[in-house]
């Protein structure tokens, strides 16, 4: 019998075959993941750079200049921007489709926040969740569709850019709500947009623009005087207003079929509220048998 040596090759051995090719495997996985790490950085240059060449323009936007193309708000003539606190100024105006704080009720900023953009005073202008869920969405056009703008973001796309459905429009979109959020306090940006945001029509088949022209037009008085039924109806306008409006290009009220998607858009907003702990269990059951109906405004025979 041949006797063993420890330095004799194990070639032809069971370990040395597996050592061997562990070897291969190993090596093969590190060169693998060295190709993705480069793929995965030549890609994130390249959205990068992308990304900054389509913003170039909304970059070069100065501070000033954002902030009045934001600020035009109609009614607003006698507003002095100079001054630091314009909101009260929108509640001492003598404009009553102009509001501020303490001339709306203050279920109706709830009632937006929990319905359009819940974490409002948490984020700085943007939601990357939520528009990287939207992109996705769009991209293999799913049938439900969510939508990833904040209430900054849909300040932006109403006062300095457009409703074009373009990634080019999203991105500058993006830019200058962070830039929005740095030079605007929150109360500042959610009172621009209850004044700027469209609700559909009125009862003459007009289009109204802002919660004070909407409360007037709708029920008859002003923002500071709606109920919670009617701040939830009001706030459900604002997502989809021709779709959601109770009234025709006439300013008839529409059927009741159709008068049904706006209120169930109403729900939908108390809804919210009480999930966020904004209303009790007995006020929203109270909310929701409100005949919204009843008090809308029609046209005089």
């Amino acid at each position: 019998m041949k006797p063993f040596k420890l330095n004799e090759p194990l070639a032809s051995t069971p370990l040395r075959i597996f050592e061997q090719w562990y070897k291969r495997i190993k090596y093969s996985f590190v060169w693998l993941f060295i190709i993705i790490l480069l793929t995965l950085s030549l890609a994130t240059g390249l959205l990068v750079g992308f990304f900054m060449s389509m913003t170039a323009q909304s970059e070069n936007i100065t501070d000033t200049e954002l902030r009045e193309a934001v600020l035009n708000v109609p009614g607003d003539e006698q507003v002095n921007y100079a001054k630091k606190d314009f909101l009260s100024q929108y509640d001492e105006s003598q404009n009553p489709l102009l509001v501020g704080p303490k001339s709306v009720n203050a279920l109706i900023p709830k009632a937006l926040i929990a319905s359009e953009d819940s974490p409002y005073y948490k984020h700085d202008g943007i939601l990357p969740k939520a528009l990287l869920r939207a992109i996705y969405q769009d991209i293999f056009e799913t049938e439900v569709s969510s939508g990833g703008s904040t209430i900054t973001q849909q300040v932006i796309k109403n006062q300095v850019l457009n409703n074009d459905k373009t990634y080019n429009r999203k991105a500058n979109e993006i830019v200058l709500a962070l830039k929005l959020e740095r030079i605007m306090t929150k109360e500042e940006i959610l009172y621009t947009y209850l004044n700027i945001v469209p609700f559909g029509r009125d009862y003459n088949g007009d289009n109204i623009t802002g919660i004070g022209s909407a409360s007037f037009s709708l029920f008859g008085k002003p923002p500071s005087d709606v109920n919670l039924p009617e701040a939830a109806y009001l706030v459900g306008l604002v997502q989809s207003p021709y779709y959601y409006t109770p009234y025709e290009a006439d300013g008839t009220l529409k059927p009741k079929d159709e008068l049904e998607i706006g209120l169930q858009r109403q729900h939908y907003v108390l809804w919210r509220m009480r999930v966020e702990g904004l209303i009790s269990e007995s006020t929203y059951e109270k909310a929701e048998k409100y005949n919204i109906e009843a008090h809308l405004m029609t046209k005089r025979p």
